[in-house]
């Protein structure tokens, strides 16, 4: 079964005001969590960047992931989400589109999402947090055409709101947390 992670870490943090994509969390940048968790659950991980390229690359250069440049990051994650889906090879039956920002989800989540697929794989399955269905969210391979038109800054929403009969869901309360600001780092770092 050929399933890959696409993390998304090309945006520019304008409300974190700075990269927040390399901040620690206990002694580890926010992307490098994330990259790690992945390729704890899977062997291919796509890394989408972007503003802060150099930076995000830098905190995953010795890792097993591969780097994809969206040179078109500011206009925002659905261009994201589209390179990394263009990136993925014709072998891939289903890939996981998850957030680097989402401190809290790891390996666990990503073998949930991956069980649920086993369970169901021609669904649709994504995590479920605060009565929303989101990311990281799993697409099987006859939603990449949906997925690779996305643009702007609308992100994946718009695929599971437009198919939402497909969706079976995973509780997974820590991926409510992201960090986009400052505070949220903060109240991560106090938590």
């Amino acid at each position: 079964m050929s399933i890959a992670v696409v993390i998304l870490a090309a945006g520019e943090a304008k409300r974190f005001g700075s990269a927040k994509l390399v901040v620690p969390i206990d002694g580890v940048p926010l992307v490098r969590r994330a990259a790690v968790a992945a390729l704890a659950a899977m062997t291919k991980v796509i890394v989408v960047t972007g503003a802060h390229r150099e930076l995000v690359e830098a905190c995953i250069a010795d890792l097993a992931v591969e780097c994809v440049f969206n040179a078109d990051w500011a206009q925002g994650l659905g261009g994201s989400i589209a390179c990394g889906i263009a990136a993925l090879p014709a072998t891939c039956e289903a890939a996981i589109i998850a957030l680097a920002d989402q401190a809290l989800v790891g390996t666990a989540e990503f073998a949930a999402l991956i069980a649920g697929h086993r369970r169901a794989p021609e669904r649709i399955i994504a995590a479920q947090y605060s009565d929303v269905a989101g990311p990281p969210s799993l697409f099987p391979r006859r939603f990449f055409g949906a997925l690779s038109l996305l643009d702007g800054e609308h992100g994946a929403r718009q695929v599971l709101q437009r198919h939402d009969r497909d969706i079976d869901v995973v509780p997974m309360p820590c991926a409510a947390l992201d960090i986009d600001t400052a505070e949220d780092y903060t109240a991560l770092q106090e938590h």
